[in-house]
C-alpha cells in the first residue's frame, strides 16, 4: 500500500510518468483493544528501564540524546501548507543540517507546491540565520521558482558555504515539468551570481533559473558537485511513451556546461541516456575519482530491474564497464529499483532499493566491482547473495538512502510497512553484506543489524540520510501529526569507527613483525597487488588474513587505505 508514497520524492520519479501526479496516504485505522493485566504493566515497566539503560549506553541506532531538546528527532512545520515533505539532508562541515522539500498547501501535492528549506543547529533546533529571500525565515522559508508546482529533491552545499537546490517546476504545456535550480547564499538568500543560461530556459532569475532537457515531462532525482565545481543534475525524462535517464551539467555561473555533450557528442550540456527502449528512471548519481560518472536507476521490460550506467567527463559511455557502459541486472523477481549509489574507497560501488521478493518488497542491495560485474563476496545476511541480496524488516520495506561509514560498514535507511503504519527503519551491513549484530537501535528488544524507528504519530517516511563525522546518523523524511504531514528528522548515535581499531598488525596473528606484518606493508606500498604480496610469506597457523583479499579489505576498510583489487 504503501508504495504509492514514492511518487513525489526521490525515488522513483518514473512513477508521476506512469500516470500519478500526486500521492495520497489513506489507511484504514481500526480500533485495537487490548487487555493489560498487572504482569504485562510490570513486564512493561522492566522493557522501559532496559530502553533507558540501552540509550544511556549510546547503544549504535539508539536516538541520540544531545539533540532536539534530548528527544533525538525534530519536527519543522511551515505553518500553513499541510503537505511538508522532506526530500533531501545534508550536514555542513560546521555541524548545522540543512533540509530540503516540497510544501503545498495540500497532502496530496497535486499544485502549487514549491521548494521549501530548513536548517538546523547541531543541537536540532532552528538556526535563527537562515533567513531566506524574504529576510525574516528564522531558519524555514518557502521558495517559489515560478511554476505552477514546484517539488525541491536535491540539496548541497558547496565549499564556501552557498546552497544549491533542485528539482522539477511544471510550467504547463507543452513542456510540463522542467529542471530546475536555484543557489542561495548561507543566509537563505539567491546568489545574483548565478544567472543560468542566456536562452534555452522556462524560467530565469537572479540565483533560480528552469531549463526543459527532453520534450515533455522532465524530473530531477539527484544533484552532485564535481571536483572543478560544475554541477551535475540527474533525472528521469519522458518523451513519445517512454522514459529515459537524462542528465545536465551546469558551470559555476550557472551556464551549461558545453563539453557535457553525451553519446550523441551534440548535447551541449544536456542530454537524454537510453538505457533501454522500454521505461527508465534515473535516481542515483556519484562521481569517481578519476571523474567517471556513475548514474543508477531502474530499467523497463518485462520486470523492472538495477540499471547502472558509467560516463566519461564528456558524457559518452565508458566502454570499459559492463556490456558498452552499462549493467543491468534482477534482483528479485520484478520491481527492482536503486535508489542510492555510493563508491567506496577500493573503486567497488554498492547500490541499494527495494526489490518485489514473492508477495512484498524488501531492502535489496547489490555490490560491483570496477568493472561493473557483481562482486562475488558482497554475500548479504544469508551468506551466498553472489554480489546482491535483499532482507525484510518490516512487511513492505522500501530503501531509500546510503551511507558508507570509514570502517566499511554500510547504513541503509528508509521506510517499512508496520502494522497499520509505515515508519523510518535502518539496517548496517558489515563489508561483507552480513548483518551488523551491533546495530541494535532504541527498542528494548535488540535489533541485531536492522530495526523499525517510530518518529510521529502514524506514518514517517525516510527519504533521505547523511553520516556525520562523528559516526551519529541523521535521517530525514516526512511525518504525519495526526492530521498533515511536517519535515522530520532523526540524530542516532552510531558508535565508533572500526577504523580506530587499524594496527599495524596486518595478519591478524597478533603480532607485529618486520619479517611479515612489516614485509606485507612495504610490498603494498610498493604497488603490488594479489599473490606478491603474500608470496613467500609463512604465516602462523592462527592468523586471520592470510591472503590478499582478507589482507586489502582490512586496509581498505580499517585502515582507510584505497586499494585496487
Amino acid at each position: 500500500m504503501l508504495g504509492l508514497l514514492a511518487l513525489r520524492f526521490r525515488p522513483p520519479p518514473f512513477h508521476f510518468l506512469r500516470g500519478s501526479v500526486g500521492w495520497r496516504v489513506s489507511r484504514p485505522f481500526g480500533a485495537i483493544a487490548k487487555t493489560i493485566n498487572a504482569g504485562t504493566v510490570v513486564a512493561l515497566i522492566a522493557l522501559s528501564i532496559l530502553a533507558s539503560n540501552r540509550v544511556g549506553a549510546q547503544v549504535p541506532g539508539s536516538f541520540d540524546g544531545s539533540f532536539a531538546l534530548g528527544n533525538g528527532k525534530a519536527f519543522i512545520s511551515f505553518g500553513t501548507n499541510t503537505g511538508e515533505t522532506a526530500s533531501a539532508v545534508v550536514v555542513q562541515p560546521d555541524g548545522k543540517i540543512l533540509l530540503a522539500g516540497i510544501c503545498a498547501p495540500t497532502s496530496s501535492h497535486s499544485y502549487n507546491g514549491n521548494f521549501c528549506l530548513a536548517r538546523l543547529l547541531s543541537n536540532g533546533q532552528l538556526d535563527p540565520d537562515f533567513d531566506g529571500p524574504s529576510g525574516n525565515g528564522d531558519g524555514k522559508f518557502t521558495l517559489s521558482m515560478g511554476g505552477t508546482d514546484n517539488m525541491a529533491t536535491a540539496v548541497l552545499v558547496q565549499p564556501d558555504g552557498k546552497i544549491v537546490v533542485a528539482g522539477s517546476c511544471n510550467f504547463g504545456s507543452p513542456g510540463g515539468f522542467d529542471f530546475c535550480i536555484a543557489r542561495l547564499l548561507p543566509n537563505g538568500d539567491y546568489d545574483p551570481s548565478f544567472t543560468g543560461p542566456a536562452s534555452g530556459t522556462s524560467m530565469s532569475g537572479p540565483g533560480r533559473f528552469a531549463f526543459p532537457v527532453g520534450s515533455a515531462n522532465d524530473f530531477v532525482s539527484e544533484i552532485v558537485r564535481q571536483p572543478d565545481n560544475k554541477i551535475l543534475l540527474v533525472g528521469t525524462c519522458s518523451q513519445a511513451g517512454s522514459a529515459d535517464f537524462c542528465l545536465a551539467r551546469i558551470n559555476p555561473d550557472g551556464t551549461f556546461d558545453t563539453s557535457f555533450n553525451g553519446p550523441s557528442s551534440s548535447g551541449g550540456g544536456r542530454f537524454l541516456l537510453q538505457m533501454t527502449t522500454a521505461w527508465d528512471s534515473a535516481n542515483a548519481v556519484a562521481i569517481q575519482p578519476d571523474g567517471k560518472i556513475l548514474v543508477a536507476g531502474t530499467c523497463g521490460g518485462s520486470t523492472d530491474d538495477f540499471c547502472i550506467a558509467r560516463l566519461l567527463a564528456n558524457g559518452t559511455f565508458d566502454s570499459s564497464f559492463g556490456s558498452s557502459g552499462k549493467t543491468i541486472f534482477p534482483v528479485g523477481t520484478s520491481g527492482d529499483n536503486v535508489n542510492a549509489i555510493a563508491v567506496q574507497p577500493d573503486g567497488r560501488i554498492v547500490l541499494a532499493g527495494h526489490c518485489y521478493i514473492g508477495s512484498s518488497f524488501k531492502f535489496c542491495l547489490a555490490r560491483l566491482n570496477t568493472d561493473g560485474t557483481l562482486d562475488d563476496t558482497f554475500d548479504g545476511p544469508s551468506g551466498t547473495g553472489n554480489g546482491k541480496f535483499d532482507f525484510p524488516i518490516g512487511q513492505n520495506d522500501y530503501a531509500t538512502a546510503l551511507a558508507l561509514a570509514p570502517d566499511g560498514k554500510i547504513i541503509v535507511a528508509g521506510y517499512c510497512d508496520v502494522v497499520i503504519s509505515a515508519d523510518f527503519c535502518l539496517a548496517r551491513l558489515n563489508p561483507d553484506g552480513s548483518l551488523d549484530t551491533t546495530f541494535d537501535g532504541p527498542n528494548p528488544v535488540p535489533g541485531n543489524g536492522k530495526f523499525p524507528l517510530p518518529i510521529g504519530s502514524t506514518t514517517d517516511i525516510a527519504t533521505s540520510m547523511a553520516l556525520q563525522p562523528d559516526g551519529k546518523i541523521v535521517v530525514a523524511g516526512f511525518c504525519s501529526n495526526g492530521s498533515n504531514y511536517d519535515f522530520c528528522v532523526a540524530r542516532l548515535n552510531g558508535g565508533p569507527f572500526g577504523y580506530q581499531q587499524c594496527s599495524m598488525d596486518i595478519d591478524g596473528d597478533g603480532q607485529h613483525l618486520a619479517t611479515r606484518d612489516g614485509l606485507i606493508m612495504t610490498r603494498v606500498m610498493l604497488g603490488l597487488t594479489g599473490s606478491a604480496v603474500t608470496q613467500g610469506i609463512t604465516f602462523a597457523p592462527h592468523a586471520t588474513r592470510t591472503s590478499w583479499s582478507a589482507i586489502r579489505n582490512f586496509l581498505v576498510t580499517q585502515c582507510g587505505m584505497s586499494l585496487p583489487q
